[in-house]
């Protein structure tokens, strides 16, 4: 399905919107698909601002859960929680509608009428992480690791499993902090490694908002334990050569 937009002259093939007409498929939207698909082009392109909300609102009015779920995301980003909360809640099945909602149980929302409750940010959270969301499993793993939500075992465990999560989803903070948990918390370098390894070598990284952080901090990181290995390996060798001048350490 393709989606243009014009300036011809007014035409009964076409919907206007401030003097630019669109069509689908070179005919006049009439399905709530099409108006949607028209929204998400505006929404996408940014060529016409306003007019995604015009076309995603016909189509949402008919009951178009795509629509209702884009324009939650709309309102969200832009700051009008009003709006947004009854938006998100339709679309709740959504990965990102959930934490949204997460998110504004989490720092409480007056505007929306949201009481601030770490319970019900959690009950989000771990919606929003089961439908696949990777920045909800990285909010879990924090709020695990500062027991703020209740657990049914040690809280790095938790956090390790929510991190690992996000990991394997190729965030590079999920990376990051799956690391730094098996290094200084389990004291394991190996799976740590790996772990820094990947995110040193995610494209991902160097995009995040962290990404300088992570990389010089991985790399400082993979240098240490590969000096710690060589140098294992270098006191293995001194033990084969010679048993009985064994020591205690690798140096």
């Amino acid at each position: 399905m393709s989606v243009g937009a014009g300036h011809d002259a007014k035409g009964s093939d076409m919907v206007q919107w401030q003097g630019t007409n669109f069509t689908v498929d070179g005919h006049e939207p009439t399905s709530a698909e099409e108006y949607y698909r028209i929204g998400l082009h505006c929404w996408n392109t940014g060529q016409h601002p306003g007019a995604e909300i015009r076309f995603l609102e016909t189509a949402a009015s008919t009951g178009h859960s795509a629509a209702i779920e884009l324009l939650g995301h709309i309102d969200y980003t832009q700051g009008r929680y009003a709006s947004a909360v009854p938006r998100l809640r339709h679309s709740s099945r959504s990965p990102r509608a959930a934490f949204y909602l997460a998110s504004l149980y989490h720092h409480g929302c007056p505007q929306a009428g949201i009481v601030q409750s770490l319970d019900e940010a959690a009950r989000w959270y771990h919606a929003s992480a089961e439908l696949g969301e990777p920045e909800a499993m990285l909010v879990l793993g924090d709020l695990y690791l500062e027991q703020l939500i209740p657990v049914t075992g040690a809280p790095a465990e938790h956090a390790l499993e929510q991190f690992l999560a996000a990991a394997t989803r190729n965030h590079p903070y999920g990376q990051y902090r799956a690391a730094e948990i098996y290094r200084t918390l389990y004291q394991d370098n190996e799976r740590a490694a790996v772990m820094y390894q990947s995110c040193v070598d995610n494209p991902m990284t160097e995009r995040h908002a962290l990404g300088s952080m992570m990389l010089l901090q991985s790399q400082a990181h993979l240098r240490e334990i590969s000096a710690y290995r060589a140098a294992r390996r270098r006191q293995q060798r001194r033990d084969t050569v010679d048993p009985t001048q064994r020591r205690g350490d690798f140096y």
